[in-house]
Protein backbone atom coordinates (compact mmCIF):
# COMPACT_ATOMS: atom_id res chain seq x y z
CA UNK A 1 0.00 0.00 0.00
CA UNK A 2 1.38 3.41 -1.30
CA UNK A 3 1.08 6.31 1.06
CA UNK A 4 -0.97 9.43 0.19
CA UNK A 5 -0.34 12.58 0.83
CA UNK A 6 -1.97 16.24 0.46
CA UNK A 7 -0.38 18.11 -1.96
CA UNK A 8 -3.31 21.56 -2.62
CA UNK A 9 -6.63 22.42 -1.14
CA UNK A 10 -8.99 24.70 -2.61
CA UNK A 11 -11.94 26.61 -1.01
CA UNK A 12 -14.88 28.31 -1.00
CA UNK A 13 -16.88 28.86 2.28
CA UNK A 14 -18.54 31.26 4.30
CA UNK A 15 -16.91 34.32 4.69
CA UNK A 16 -13.23 32.55 3.49
CA UNK A 17 -12.18 31.70 -0.44
CA UNK A 18 -8.33 31.05 0.98
CA UNK A 19 -7.06 28.64 3.90
CA UNK A 20 -5.68 32.73 5.66
CA UNK A 21 -8.87 33.50 5.50
CA UNK A 22 -10.44 30.10 6.48
CA UNK A 23 -8.04 30.01 9.57
CA UNK A 24 -8.55 33.39 11.06
CA UNK A 25 -12.39 32.81 10.81
CA UNK A 26 -12.20 29.82 13.11
CA UNK A 27 -9.07 31.01 15.23
CA UNK A 28 -11.35 34.06 16.19
CA UNK A 29 -14.30 31.49 16.77
CA UNK A 30 -16.35 34.19 14.49
CA UNK A 31 -19.28 32.45 13.22
CA UNK A 32 -20.27 33.29 9.58
CA UNK A 33 -23.82 32.69 9.58
CA UNK A 34 -26.09 35.30 8.68
CA UNK A 35 -29.82 36.17 8.36
CA UNK A 36 -31.20 34.36 5.08
CA UNK A 37 -32.08 36.75 2.22
CA UNK A 38 -32.69 34.10 -0.79
CA UNK A 39 -36.10 33.34 0.27
CA UNK A 40 -38.48 34.07 2.77
CA UNK A 41 -37.75 32.00 6.22
CA UNK A 42 -40.94 32.85 8.24
CA UNK A 43 -42.12 29.01 7.99
CA UNK A 44 -38.94 27.77 8.77
CA UNK A 45 -37.33 26.90 12.05
CA UNK A 46 -33.76 28.45 11.48
CA UNK A 47 -33.73 31.46 9.90
CA UNK A 48 -29.70 31.60 9.54
CA UNK A 49 -27.70 29.55 7.54
CA UNK A 50 -23.61 30.24 6.23
CA UNK A 51 -23.34 31.74 2.83
CA UNK A 52 -20.93 32.01 0.13
CA UNK A 53 -20.81 35.45 -1.26
CA UNK A 54 -21.39 35.42 -4.94
CA UNK A 55 -18.04 36.58 -5.45
CA UNK A 56 -16.70 32.95 -4.42
CA UNK A 57 -17.83 31.94 -8.02
CA UNK A 58 -17.47 35.07 -10.44
CA UNK A 59 -14.73 33.50 -12.03
CA UNK A 60 -16.93 30.98 -13.77
CA UNK A 61 -17.81 32.34 -17.17
CA UNK A 62 -21.62 33.31 -16.56
CA UNK A 63 -22.57 31.37 -19.85
CA UNK A 64 -21.21 28.09 -18.04
CA UNK A 65 -22.55 29.50 -15.06
CA UNK A 66 -26.13 28.95 -16.30
CA UNK A 67 -25.49 25.73 -16.61
CA UNK A 68 -24.97 24.48 -13.27
CA UNK A 69 -26.47 24.72 -9.72
CA UNK A 70 -25.11 26.50 -7.06
CA UNK A 71 -22.95 23.59 -5.53
CA UNK A 72 -21.46 22.57 -8.55
CA UNK A 73 -20.07 26.36 -9.25
CA UNK A 74 -18.59 26.23 -5.78
CA UNK A 75 -17.20 22.61 -6.68
CA UNK A 76 -15.22 24.03 -9.62
CA UNK A 77 -13.57 26.56 -7.95
CA UNK A 78 -12.34 24.69 -5.05
CA UNK A 79 -11.16 22.34 -7.47
CA UNK A 80 -9.38 24.62 -9.94
CA UNK A 81 -7.75 26.16 -6.25
CA UNK A 82 -6.55 22.49 -5.22
CA UNK A 83 -5.00 21.63 -8.45
CA UNK A 84 -3.03 25.47 -8.95
CA UNK A 85 -2.16 25.16 -5.01
CA UNK A 86 -0.76 21.54 -6.06
CA UNK A 87 0.72 22.71 -9.62
CA UNK A 88 -0.62 19.85 -10.84
CA UNK A 89 -2.04 19.75 -14.66
CA UNK A 90 -4.45 16.75 -15.12
CA UNK A 91 -4.22 16.62 -18.87
CA UNK A 92 -0.35 15.59 -18.38
CA UNK A 93 -1.93 11.95 -17.48
CA UNK A 94 -5.72 12.17 -17.61
CA UNK A 95 -6.21 8.48 -16.69
CA UNK A 96 -4.24 8.75 -13.74
CA UNK A 97 -6.06 11.01 -12.06
CA UNK A 98 -9.78 10.95 -10.67
CA UNK A 99 -12.50 12.56 -8.77
CA UNK A 100 -14.52 11.55 -5.82
CA UNK A 101 -16.26 13.51 -4.02
CA UNK A 102 -19.19 13.66 -1.41
CA UNK A 103 -22.72 15.46 -1.13
CA UNK A 104 -26.37 15.42 0.49
CA UNK A 105 -28.62 16.86 -1.20
CA UNK A 106 -27.15 17.43 -4.52
CA UNK A 107 -28.63 20.84 -6.33
CA UNK A 108 -31.96 22.23 -6.63
CA UNK A 109 -31.54 25.90 -7.62
CA UNK A 110 -32.06 25.52 -11.13
CA UNK A 111 -35.08 23.12 -10.78
CA UNK A 112 -36.72 25.23 -8.34
CA UNK A 113 -36.51 27.63 -10.65
CA UNK A 114 -37.73 25.77 -13.93
CA UNK A 115 -40.40 24.09 -11.94
CA UNK A 116 -41.42 28.07 -11.06
CA UNK A 117 -41.21 29.32 -14.69
CA UNK A 118 -43.10 26.09 -15.62
CA UNK A 119 -46.21 26.84 -13.39
CA UNK A 120 -45.54 30.67 -14.83
CA UNK A 121 -44.90 30.87 -18.30
CA UNK A 122 -44.95 26.59 -19.24
CA UNK A 123 -42.08 24.63 -20.74
CA UNK A 124 -40.80 27.61 -22.43
CA UNK A 125 -39.42 28.79 -19.40
CA UNK A 126 -37.95 25.32 -18.13
CA UNK A 127 -33.99 25.30 -18.02
CA UNK A 128 -32.62 22.43 -20.40
CA UNK A 129 -29.94 21.98 -17.92
CA UNK A 130 -31.89 20.61 -14.98
CA UNK A 131 -30.97 17.03 -15.52
CA UNK A 132 -27.46 17.53 -15.77
CA UNK A 133 -27.18 20.23 -12.74
CA UNK A 134 -29.14 19.08 -10.06
CA UNK A 135 -27.62 15.22 -10.46
CA UNK A 136 -25.42 14.59 -7.29
CA UNK A 137 -22.66 13.45 -9.21
CA UNK A 138 -22.73 17.00 -11.54
CA UNK A 139 -19.87 18.49 -9.79
CA UNK A 140 -17.65 15.28 -10.41
CA UNK A 141 -18.77 15.22 -13.91
CA UNK A 142 -18.03 18.90 -14.49
CA UNK A 143 -14.80 18.98 -13.15
CA UNK A 144 -13.96 16.20 -15.08
CA UNK A 145 -15.15 18.06 -18.16
CA UNK A 146 -13.01 21.08 -17.50
CA UNK A 147 -9.68 19.52 -16.78
CA UNK A 148 -9.94 16.10 -18.95
CA UNK A 149 -10.14 13.93 -16.30
CA UNK A 150 -10.38 10.08 -17.01
CA UNK A 151 -9.31 8.09 -14.43
CA UNK A 152 -11.17 6.23 -11.33
CA UNK A 153 -14.01 8.92 -10.12
CA UNK A 154 -17.14 8.05 -8.22
CA UNK A 155 -19.69 10.31 -6.10
CA UNK A 156 -20.73 9.50 -2.85
CA UNK A 157 -24.09 10.22 -0.95
CA UNK A 158 -23.95 9.00 3.00
CA UNK A 159 -25.95 11.87 4.60
CA UNK A 160 -23.10 14.36 6.62
CA UNK A 161 -20.37 11.73 6.69
CA UNK A 162 -20.42 11.72 2.69
CA UNK A 163 -17.18 13.75 2.06
CA UNK A 164 -15.20 11.57 4.78
CA UNK A 165 -16.17 8.40 2.72
CA UNK A 166 -15.55 10.29 -0.25
CA UNK A 167 -11.82 11.37 1.03
CA UNK A 168 -11.22 7.92 2.41
CA UNK A 169 -12.03 6.13 -0.89
CA UNK A 170 -10.14 8.85 -2.74
CA UNK A 171 -6.81 7.06 -0.58
CA UNK A 172 -7.94 4.02 -1.19
CA UNK A 173 -7.91 3.82 -4.88
CA UNK A 174 -4.19 5.97 -4.75
CA UNK A 175 -3.11 3.65 -2.25
CA UNK A 176 -4.02 0.46 -4.47
CA UNK A 177 -2.33 1.52 -7.44
CA UNK A 178 -5.72 2.27 -9.59
CA UNK A 179 -4.83 6.46 -9.41
CA UNK A 180 -1.59 8.56 -9.19
CA UNK A 181 -3.48 11.35 -8.03
CA UNK A 182 -7.31 12.24 -6.72
CA UNK A 183 -9.20 15.16 -6.08
CA UNK A 184 -11.83 14.58 -3.29
CA UNK A 185 -14.02 16.62 -1.21
CA UNK A 186 -17.12 17.83 -1.06
CA UNK A 187 -19.66 20.44 -2.30
CA UNK A 188 -23.07 21.51 -0.45
CA UNK A 189 -25.29 24.24 -1.41
CA UNK A 190 -29.02 23.92 0.61
CA UNK A 191 -29.62 26.93 1.40
CA UNK A 192 -32.90 26.97 -1.19
CA UNK A 193 -36.56 26.74 -0.56
CA UNK A 194 -36.75 23.23 -1.50
CA UNK A 195 -33.42 22.04 -0.11
CA UNK A 196 -33.82 24.16 3.21
CA UNK A 197 -36.98 22.33 3.48
CA UNK A 198 -35.44 18.71 3.51
CA UNK A 199 -33.34 20.66 6.33
CA UNK A 200 -36.47 21.68 8.18
CA UNK A 201 -38.06 17.40 7.67
CA UNK A 202 -35.09 16.29 9.38
CA UNK A 203 -35.60 18.23 13.07
CA UNK A 204 -32.20 18.42 12.56
CA UNK A 205 -31.93 22.60 12.28
CA UNK A 206 -31.99 24.78 15.94
CA UNK A 207 -34.40 27.79 16.21
CA UNK A 208 -31.30 29.63 17.73
CA UNK A 209 -27.52 28.86 17.50
CA UNK A 210 -25.40 26.03 16.84
CA UNK A 211 -23.73 25.27 20.11
CA UNK A 212 -22.66 21.68 19.96
CA UNK A 213 -21.70 19.89 23.36
CA UNK A 214 -23.29 23.51 24.60
CA UNK A 215 -26.17 22.71 27.55
CA UNK A 216 -29.45 22.45 26.06
CA UNK A 217 -28.45 21.74 22.44
CA UNK A 218 -30.81 21.93 19.98
CA UNK A 219 -29.66 21.08 16.26
CA UNK A 220 -27.35 23.11 14.03
CA UNK A 221 -27.50 25.91 11.13
CA UNK A 222 -25.98 24.79 7.50
CA UNK A 223 -23.79 26.36 5.65
CA UNK A 224 -22.92 25.92 1.75
CA UNK A 225 -19.37 26.03 -0.02
CA UNK A 226 -17.10 23.40 -1.07
CA UNK A 227 -13.26 22.16 0.26
CA UNK A 228 -11.46 20.13 -2.35
CA UNK A 229 -7.99 18.12 -1.99
CA UNK A 230 -5.76 17.64 -3.95
CA UNK A 231 -3.96 13.75 -2.97
CA UNK A 232 -1.38 12.26 -4.35
CA UNK A 233 0.93 9.27 -3.73
CA UNK A 234 4.11 10.18 -2.25
CA UNK A 235 6.14 8.96 -4.99
CA UNK A 236 4.46 10.78 -7.16
CA UNK A 237 4.23 14.12 -5.07
CA UNK A 238 8.26 13.51 -4.39
CA UNK A 239 8.91 13.17 -8.02
CA UNK A 240 7.19 16.47 -9.23
CA UNK A 241 8.96 18.26 -6.27
CA UNK A 242 5.11 19.48 -4.51
CA UNK A 243 5.07 20.23 -1.10
CA UNK A 244 3.86 17.80 0.63
CA UNK A 245 1.03 19.25 3.13
CA UNK A 246 0.28 16.28 5.00
CA UNK A 247 -0.29 12.41 4.55
CA UNK A 248 -3.76 11.06 4.90
CA UNK A 249 -2.42 8.22 6.82
CA UNK A 250 -5.31 6.15 8.21
CA UNK A 251 -9.43 5.92 7.42
CA UNK A 252 -12.29 3.23 8.08
CA UNK A 253 -15.69 3.24 7.66
CA UNK A 254 -18.81 1.43 9.41
CA UNK A 255 -22.54 1.58 9.64
CA UNK A 256 -25.17 1.64 12.60
CA UNK A 257 -28.95 1.39 12.60
CA UNK A 258 -30.38 4.51 11.27
CA UNK A 259 -32.20 4.70 14.52
CA UNK A 260 -29.31 3.85 16.73
CA UNK A 261 -26.43 6.02 14.93
CA UNK A 262 -26.25 8.68 17.30
CA UNK A 263 -27.01 6.08 20.30
CA UNK A 264 -25.62 3.25 22.20
CA UNK A 265 -25.19 0.81 18.85
CA UNK A 266 -23.58 4.17 16.77
CA UNK A 267 -21.31 5.27 19.60
CA UNK A 268 -19.39 1.21 19.66
CA UNK A 269 -19.50 1.81 15.90
CA UNK A 270 -17.67 5.04 15.82
CA UNK A 271 -15.00 3.79 18.53
CA UNK A 272 -14.43 0.65 16.40
CA UNK A 273 -14.12 2.33 13.77
CA UNK A 274 -11.66 5.32 15.19
CA UNK A 275 -9.37 2.51 16.41
CA UNK A 276 -9.27 1.23 13.01
CA UNK A 277 -8.41 3.93 11.55
CA UNK A 278 -5.62 5.07 13.55
CA UNK A 279 -4.50 1.34 13.51
CA UNK A 280 -4.04 1.56 9.95
CA UNK A 281 -1.93 4.87 10.74
CA UNK A 282 0.20 3.18 13.25
CA UNK A 283 -1.10 6.04 15.92
CA UNK A 284 -1.95 4.96 19.56
CA UNK A 285 -5.31 6.97 20.82
CA UNK A 286 -3.69 8.49 23.18
CA UNK A 287 -0.60 10.11 20.90
CA UNK A 288 -3.72 11.97 19.12
CA UNK A 289 -2.90 15.41 19.07
CA UNK A 290 -6.39 16.97 18.11
CA UNK A 291 -9.57 14.99 17.79
CA UNK A 292 -12.01 16.97 15.06
CA UNK A 293 -15.48 16.05 16.29
CA UNK A 294 -18.59 15.33 14.35
CA UNK A 295 -20.56 17.28 16.63
CA UNK A 296 -24.34 17.18 15.20
CA UNK A 297 -25.20 19.52 17.96
CA UNK A 298 -27.85 17.65 20.01
CA UNK A 299 -27.25 16.99 23.54
CA UNK A 300 -28.34 13.34 22.63
CA UNK A 301 -26.17 13.25 18.99
CA UNK A 302 -23.39 14.99 21.20
CA UNK A 303 -23.58 12.42 24.38
CA UNK A 304 -22.92 9.59 22.29
CA UNK A 305 -20.23 11.19 20.35
CA UNK A 306 -18.38 12.16 24.05
CA UNK A 307 -19.16 8.32 25.16
CA UNK A 308 -17.00 7.14 22.19
CA UNK A 309 -14.09 9.52 22.20
CA UNK A 310 -14.02 8.56 25.95
CA UNK A 311 -14.47 5.04 24.95
CA UNK A 312 -11.41 5.20 22.18
CA UNK A 313 -9.21 7.29 24.52
CA UNK A 314 -9.80 5.65 28.32
CA UNK A 315 -10.24 7.04 31.15
CA UNK A 316 -6.92 8.20 32.00
CA UNK A 317 -6.60 10.27 29.15
CA UNK A 318 -9.99 11.47 28.12
CA UNK A 319 -9.16 14.69 29.25
CA UNK A 320 -5.78 14.98 27.55
CA UNK A 321 -6.46 15.07 23.67
CA UNK A 322 -7.52 18.47 22.48
CA UNK A 323 -11.23 18.45 20.91
CA UNK A 324 -12.70 20.84 18.99
CA UNK A 325 -15.28 21.59 15.69
CA UNK A 326 -15.10 24.41 13.42
CA UNK A 327 -18.95 23.46 11.97
CA UNK A 328 -20.42 26.60 14.31
CA UNK A 329 -18.40 28.77 12.43
CA UNK A 330 -19.38 27.82 9.13
CA UNK A 331 -22.57 26.27 9.76
CA UNK A 332 -22.63 22.74 9.44
CA UNK A 333 -22.14 21.84 5.79
CA UNK A 334 -24.14 18.47 6.13
CA UNK A 335 -22.62 16.28 3.29
CA UNK A 336 -19.29 18.24 2.62
CA UNK A 337 -18.59 19.40 6.40
CA UNK A 338 -16.03 16.11 6.72
CA UNK A 339 -13.72 18.11 4.34
CA UNK A 340 -14.60 21.21 6.56
CA UNK A 341 -13.28 19.42 9.65
CA UNK A 342 -10.65 18.02 7.61
CA UNK A 343 -9.22 21.33 6.28
CA UNK A 344 -9.61 22.22 9.62
CA UNK A 345 -7.03 19.50 10.87
CA UNK A 346 -4.82 20.43 8.30
CA UNK A 347 -4.40 24.03 9.23
CA UNK A 348 -3.99 23.15 12.76
CA UNK A 349 -0.97 20.65 11.54
CA UNK A 350 0.66 23.79 9.52
CA UNK A 351 -0.23 26.56 12.46
CA UNK A 352 0.36 24.84 15.45
CA UNK A 353 -2.19 25.27 16.97
CA UNK A 354 -6.37 24.05 17.70
CA UNK A 355 -8.97 26.18 17.27
CA UNK A 356 -11.96 26.86 19.47
CA UNK A 357 -15.18 25.84 19.68
CA UNK A 358 -17.72 28.60 19.16
CA UNK A 359 -20.73 29.47 21.53
CA UNK A 360 -20.10 27.38 23.89
CA UNK A 361 -18.77 28.56 27.55
CA UNK A 362 -16.19 27.01 29.66
CA UNK A 363 -18.60 25.49 32.07
CA UNK A 364 -20.28 23.80 29.75
CA UNK A 365 -16.78 22.28 28.40
CA UNK A 366 -16.26 21.08 31.97
CA UNK A 367 -19.57 19.60 31.69
CA UNK A 368 -18.59 17.57 28.85
CA UNK A 369 -15.33 15.49 30.34
CA UNK A 370 -13.11 16.13 27.33
CA UNK A 371 -10.64 18.49 26.61
CA UNK A 372 -12.75 20.75 24.07
CA UNK A 373 -10.77 24.34 23.08
CA UNK A 374 -12.84 27.27 23.93
CA UNK A 375 -12.37 30.92 24.14
CA UNK A 376 -9.22 31.35 22.04
CA UNK A 377 -6.81 28.93 20.34
CA UNK A 378 -4.66 26.82 22.06
CA UNK A 379 -0.94 27.18 20.65
CA UNK A 380 0.72 23.35 20.71
CA UNK A 381 2.31 21.51 17.91
CA UNK A 382 -0.01 19.11 16.62
CA UNK A 383 1.19 16.09 14.31
CA UNK A 384 -2.02 13.59 14.08
CA UNK A 385 -5.54 14.46 13.89
CA UNK A 386 -8.59 12.29 13.99
CA UNK A 387 -11.20 13.56 12.32
CA UNK A 388 -14.97 11.74 13.06
CA UNK A 389 -17.89 11.67 10.51
CA UNK A 390 -21.62 10.74 11.11
CA UNK A 391 -24.31 10.59 8.93
CA UNK A 392 -28.25 9.74 9.71
CA UNK A 393 -28.94 7.50 7.35
CA UNK A 394 -26.14 5.12 9.67
CA UNK A 395 -22.74 5.57 8.05
CA UNK A 396 -19.62 6.44 10.48
CA UNK A 397 -15.92 7.20 9.06
CA UNK A 398 -13.14 8.13 10.75
CA UNK A 399 -10.10 9.73 8.82
CA UNK A 400 -6.14 10.21 10.50
CA UNK A 401 -4.28 13.24 9.12
CA UNK A 402 -0.15 13.08 9.72
CA UNK A 403 1.90 15.98 9.59
CA UNK A 404 4.68 16.07 6.70
CA UNK A 405 7.97 14.67 7.67
CA UNK A 406 10.54 17.72 8.26
CA UNK A 407 12.16 17.02 5.25
CA UNK A 408 9.01 17.60 3.06
CA UNK A 409 8.47 21.37 4.18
Amino acid sequence: MRKVVITGVGLALPGARTTEQFWDLVGAARPAVAEIDRFPTGPYTAHRAGVAGDEAVASIPLRLRKRMDRFCQLALVAAQDALAAADLDPAEAPEGVGVYLGNMYGGWEITEESMRRLCQVGYTGVSPYIASAWFPTAPQGQISIKWGIKGFSKTVAADTASAAVAIGYAVRAIAEGRAEAMLAGGAEAPVTPYTYTFCETSGRLTPGDYRPFGAGADGYLVGEGAVVFTLESEESARARGAEILAEVAGFAAGHASSDQVFGRTGTDVLTHVAQTALKEAEVAPQDLDLIALDAQGTVYADAGEVRAVADLLGAGAVDQVPCTTVKPVTGHLLGAAPAVDLLAALLAIRNGAVPPVAGITAGEREATELDLIVDAPRVRSVRTALVNARGADGTVAALVLRGPAADTN
